[in-house]
């Protein structure tokens, strides 16, 4: 293919790109089943929750300009539908309280091994980054609530 053709049809595809957009809801969220009601979590780790996991792990995602852009989007698309598949806020009742257990415990050792929120996430939320002290609460409260 010819050079001068190469950008033309990069732009075309990427102008086209942009009526494929992602899925961002609306979702119906029963109150009675959402993690905050059932759980009934700190005020301060309920807000730790929800700046650094709900984005990806419940149906209240806050979907920032750049979601709007493909195919930027479709990949950020992915890691939500990935982050909500392995567990979901705001269908916190769905699980069984074993599995709601499990889950805690999981989040608990996630968030101690630096693995969660994820770095590229914090890099562009930074109301995700938790501080050592929110760290801590939240770590021990996850730790007291898996059991």
């Amino acid at each position: 293919m010819n050079k001068k053709k190469i950008l033309p049809a990069i732009v075309i595809l990427l102008v086209l790109a942009q009526f494929f957009q992602i899925e961002k809801g609306p979702f119906e969220i029963r109150k009675e089943d959402t993690f905050a009601t059932l759980q009934q979590p700190t005020p301060d780790v309920q807000a730790a929750l929800e700046a650094a996991c709900y984005d990806c792990h419940s149906y209240q995602t806050k979907y920032p300009w750049y979601t709007y852009v493909a195919p930027v989007s479709w990949w950020i698309s992915g890691h939500i539908k990935n982050g909500r598949k392995a567990m979901n806020f705001s269908t916190w009742g769905d699980y069984s309280i074993d599995d709601q257990k499990h889950l805690l415990y999981e989040c608990k050792e996630e968030i101690s091994e630096g693995h969660m929120p994820p770095k590229g996430y914090v890099r562009m939320h930074g109301e995700a980054d938790l501080d050592q002290k929110t760290q801590t609460a939240l770590i021990s409260w996850l730790e007291q609530n898996s059991k």
